[in-house]
């Protein structure tokens, strides 16, 4: 085993400036809340239920629990947090212990990127009886999920997982006592390890302290299943596995129920034959099949005409039986209607034998849930499409007699029927009380509610049911957000998901220089609610404060534009809808663009024209004075067009006061140019300006391809640069300055802004009053198939100003992409990127002086975001010498990626070339590990600045024990790399997983992760 190396660099002194970021934490200016509702719930003792969920409403995903009573009392008050460590808890089972009290058990990410199995006990007053952060129950390596949980006899429980730990999917168990040891082996025994998959399972207590599980195991594309009973002490009851069924065709979806005596009954989806039928199974302690094999619960293949039934639940009932319901789709073999058999212990069909019609409604019914109710019979729940199919589920419910008469309405009754989507039933019987909940989307995002009835079937709480929990769901498109400054705040503007069932919206915030908001949590919307999406924001903010937006709106049969307008106070002027641009109604209006200039505000737009028997999209315009349109009330097309010409298409991409660009492209020479063009207050080309526009330039081959022009305007007129692939089909940055006359001020071909040779990507243009005299950017240079970032300032008259090809913001061994660039009234600038040099991308940061040298800490930026999951796209604005910054943040991601905004503040660390400021000592700076992820080993790089003090670097695993002390003492002022090789203090190798290191002189302490995969 190599041992930890410390490497010694002495590199000189080390200069770092105090922090930078104003606010302790980033601020959510949209944070959704997320539920995932994974139909987690138990009956209590005292007439009660709990239910469990997870919810990213503090950023990250945790595990929340609320207990209710049959009077619809959140009885704990606030929801419970039952785990809130890093990364995210998700995926919760529950159940009722012997002891009376809960465990919970869920899959946690927090120490492993592949996700381990954690549980928590709590009692019935929502008190955590085990150390928070819960008691690991598997730790090894690869993924764990799809847990399955049943309580033992003795305080504790039996918890089985879906584990790939081996080359396949097996299953593995793990019993924990009262206080969350593990019984068995550490990080559990294998359930069912053979050569395929064995995932599906069923379980409950044998009675006798062990376990009984079924399984389904599939290998080379068969399914079949199969039985095995667990010992207290996890040794098997059985010589061997049982085989419940492995005749021809795919076996599965099996369930199973528990009689008296120790008997248990299996039922399962069985394809033997044409098509899958309900077949079951009684088997005793001893594994000896007790019905005929086989036993058809109900088949229907081999008739002459036949049908699907699948998917059964199945219910011990109080005499002695079990009733057994599916979904069966002999009257429609599209939509699965509900049936249902009760099977005595000695094996007899109790009821009719093609099975009792549960509900047989129009559309779907599916997903049945079941409890007995102490009486022969039992309540069932189930998601129900027949008021309009999907999106339109509803909860219905039916009590079934012990003879299998329907003792609620025919075909169910409603237990909700709100508006939208509501799924995923559930049902737990706790005294008299039958408590029904499910997922519910009626206000757009998802939330808890519940129900529940008397055993007449009298609903005791509200219609429709009661909310248990309910926020935000959803998310911020990549892309689709906004930052202006106004004059003492900030306005923030997005796209939303949150209510995608009724249609994106666009939602605005005012952030102010403390870090709070001035409008509601999350936002507030620029129209009332239409039903139907608001795409692709555009705004414009006027020196008073006014914000006009514009974009795309799908409330017509076809994309047209439409605008608004809010007052200071964020209050809407044209209206609650918002105002429809044109009176025309085209095949397609996109790409709005808004501007405000002398007293006016300018829109523009793509508009898809009719010509001859084609369409093609030109670029529109349209001025808006005192609340009116002044050009007509379907604006004026800005990329005049005539004759064969009209068959170009125009797409307009940037809009900087009167001044529209577009790009036009030739579909008979496929080619594309940039053009710009001035418009005056008529609508007509400015002085000195084509009527078709100016072409930024002259450059006319087979080879012209200018795409993606972006503006800023100067004191002579108006920058625009694009990317452009003449000569060699790479994309470069070529610019040209255009004059207020539409005269082009630099080489009529333009100038190609950096020729590195290589491909040019995601610019960001400086546009701030006060330094129209220059023009600085920055931008993505390609170096053998990874970005990093550059950035240049030329002169006017077309001079690069910080060398012939610019300065290196960022330059190391992985991705840096999408810079945002902004620049202080002093006329320093800082610079944001997505930095993809961990396993996660961060938002990096760094300030540049107007001469264009850095003002750092690192080579490699400072540390804006760096939130666990990814971090995107960063907008930078500045209000006199503080910065601001938004970026997308995936904090919230999981199964999916889910992005919010955060926002952060920043100070300006930038001094003049006259001004000269030192920057204060810090004692030491940690940097991030490299490479990261890394296996076998990484170096870890941190400075000295003074050696005056007592150093301790240790790596910690993410429950805070510590691993390994890399190094410790008095070290030399300089820089340093200490190596870890993946081991812990006496030599042995850790496990994959997030660890944290830690740097320490005794007063202040900087951590990092870094991720160690095996």
């Amino acid at each position: 085993m190599k041992n930890a190396v410390l490497i010694i660099l002495l590199l000189g002194f080390i200069v770092s400036l105090t922090a930078s970021l104003v606010w302790n934490d980033a601020v959510p200016i949209r944070q959704g809340v997320n539920i995932e509702w994974f139909r987690t719930g138990t009956q209590t003792a005292d007439g009660c239920a709990i239910y469990v969920w997870s919810d990213t409403k503090l950023g990250e995903r945790d595990l929340w629990a609320q207990k209710v009573d049959a009077a619809g009392n959140m009885v704990w008050g606030e929801p419970v947090l039952i785990d809130g460590k890093p990364d995210r808890q998700e995926d919760p089972v529950i159940t009722m212990t012997s002891d009376n009290n809960f465990i919970i058990a869920w899959i946690d990410f927090s120490d492993d990127l592949d996700g381990n199995v954690y549980a928590q006990k709590i009692d019935a007053n929502g008190q955590l009886l085990w150390p928070a952060g819960g008691k690991p129950v598997c730790t090894a390596g690869e993924t764990q999920i799809a847990l399955n949980m049943e309580p033992d006899n003795a305080g504790g429980a039996y918890i089985v997982w879906s584990d790939s730990r081996n080359p396949s999917k097996d299953l593995y168990g793990q019993r924990i006592d009262a206080s969350g040891n593990p019984v068995w082996d550490l990080n559990g025994i294998p359930i069912a390890n053979g050569t395929g998959d064995e995932e599906q399972n069923t379980m409950l207590p044998d009675g006798q302290g062990g376990l009984m599980i079924a399984y389904t195991h599939s290998y080379v594309g068969a399914e079949d299943i199969f039985l095995k009973r667990f010992n207290p002490d996890g040794t098997m009851a059985w010589p061997e596995l049982v085989v419940l069924s492995d005749a021809d065709g795919n076996q599965g979806k099996v369930r199973m129920a528990a009689l008296s005596g120790g008997d248990f009954v299996f039922t399962w989806q069985d394809q033997r034959n044409t098509d899958p039928d309900i077949y079951a199974q009684k088997v005793n302690l001893n594994g000896q099949l007790l019905w005929p094999d086989p036993f058809v619960v109900y088949g229907d293949s081999g008739n002459p005409v036949f049908a699907q039934q699948q998917n059964p639940r199945i219910v011990a009932t109080s005499d002695n039986a079990v009733i057994i319901i599916w979904e069966d789709k002999r009257f429609n073999d599209q939509h699965p209607d509900l049936f249902a058999q009760k099977v005595s212990a000695s094996g007899n069909l109790l009821w009719d034998a093609n099975g009792v019609a549960l509900s047989v409604a129009d559309f779907d019914q599916v997903g049945p849930r079941m409890a007995s109710d102490g009486n022969g019979g039992c309540y069932v729940v189930w998601d129900d499409l027949r008021n309009g199919n999907t999106p339109n589920d509803d909860i219905y419910a039916q009590h079934l007699s012990a003879t299998g008469a329907a003792l609620w309405e025919a075909n169910g009754k409603p237990v909700c029927s709100a508006p939208n989507q509501q799924c995923s039933a559930l049902v737990k019987v706790a005294g008299d009380n039958v408590f029904i909940n499910w997922m519910d989307i009626r206000n757009g995002s998802v939330g808890i509610y519940y129900q529940v009835y008397n055993t007449a079937g009298t609903a005791q709480l509200a219609l429709n049911g009661e909310e248990v929990f309910w926020g935000l769901s959803g998310d911020t498109p990549l892309d689709h957000y906004l930052f202006l400054p106004r004059a003492n705040d900030t306005v923030i503007i997005w796209q939303d998901t949150r209510f995608a069932n009724l249609g994106y919206q666009i939602y605005f915030q005012f952030l102010n220089p403390d870090g709070s908001v001035a409008l509601e949590p999350n936002g507030r919307p620029v129209t009332l609610s239409t039903g139907y999406n608001q795409l692709t924001p555009s705004a414009a903010v006027t020196p008073d404060g006014h914000i006009a937006i514009a974009w795309e709106d799908n409330r017509n049969p076809n994309p047209k534009i439409y605008l608004q307008l809010l007052d200071p106070s964020g209050n809407r002027l044209w209206g609650d809808t918002g105002m429809e641009l044109t009176e025309m109604d085209p095949l397609s209006q996109k790409d709005p663009r808004i501007s405000y200039f002398d007293g006016n505000f300018y829109v523009g737009w793509s508009n898809y024209d009719q010509v001859n028997t084609s369409y093609r999209y030109h670029v529109y315009g349209q001025m808006i004075q005192n609340n009116q349109k002044q050009w007509g009330p379907d604006g004026v097309m800005v990329s005049t067009l005539s004759g064969a010409d009209l068959n170009s298409e125009c797409v307009i991409t940037d809009l900087k006061e009167n001044y529209y660009t577009w790009q036009n492209y030739k579909p008979s020479e496929f080619t594309q140019s940039v053009y710009v063009k001035k418009v005056g207050l008529d609508g007509n080309a400015a002085d000195g300006w084509p009527e078709a526009g100016q072409m930024a330039s002259t450059h006319s081959n087979y080879d012209t391809n200018q795409r993606f022009p972006l503006t800023t305007k100067t004191d002579q007129g108006i920058f625009v640069m694009w990317q452009d692939a003449r000569g060699d089909f790479v994309q470069n940055y070529y610019g040209q300055h255009l004059s207020t006359g539409g005269e082009r001020l630099w080489d009529p071909l333009g100038v190609n802004l950096a020729d590195y040779g290589r491909e040019q990507d995601k610019p960001s243009l400086v546009d701030k009053d006060g330094f129209r005299n220059e023009i600085v950017f920055a931008w993505c240079e390609n170096i053998g198939g990874q970005y990093d970032i550059i950035a240049q300032k030329y002169s006017l008259a077309g001079s690069p100003l910080w060398g012939n090809l610019g300065n290196f913001v960022v330059q190391k061994d992985s991705t840096q992409s999408n810079p945002g660039l902004a620049r202080f009234d002093n006329g320093g600038m800082v610079i944001a990127w997505v930095d993809y040099f961990d396993i996660e991308s961060d938002i990096y940061y760094k300030y540049i002086k107007s001469d264009g040298s850095f003002v750092q800490t690192s080579p490699f930026g400072d540390v804006l975001s760096d939130a666990g999951k990814m971090q995107y796209n960063p907008i930078i604005v500045t209000l006199g010498n503080d910065a601001y910054a938004i970026w997308a943040d995936g904090r919230s991601s999981g199964k999916t990626e889910i992005l919010g905004l955060y926002a952060q503040k920043l100070n300006n660390e930038t001094v003049t070339g006259l001004d000269p400021v030192v920057p204060g000592l810090e004692a030491f700076r940690l940097l991030q590990n490299h490479p990261n992820p890394f296996n076998p080993s990484t170096g870890i790089g941190f400075q000295i600045s003074d050696p005056s003090k007592s150093y301790t670097l240790e790596i910690f695993n993410m429950r805070g024990q510590k691993v390994k002390t890399l190094a410790s003492g008095h070290l030399e002022r300089g820089s340093h790399i200490a190596v870890w090789d993946g081991t812990d203090e006496q030599g042995r190798g850790v496990s994959s997983g997030i660890y944290h290191y830690r740097l320490s002189d005794g007063t202040q302490v900087q951590s990092k992760r870094m991720v160690l995969m095996k």
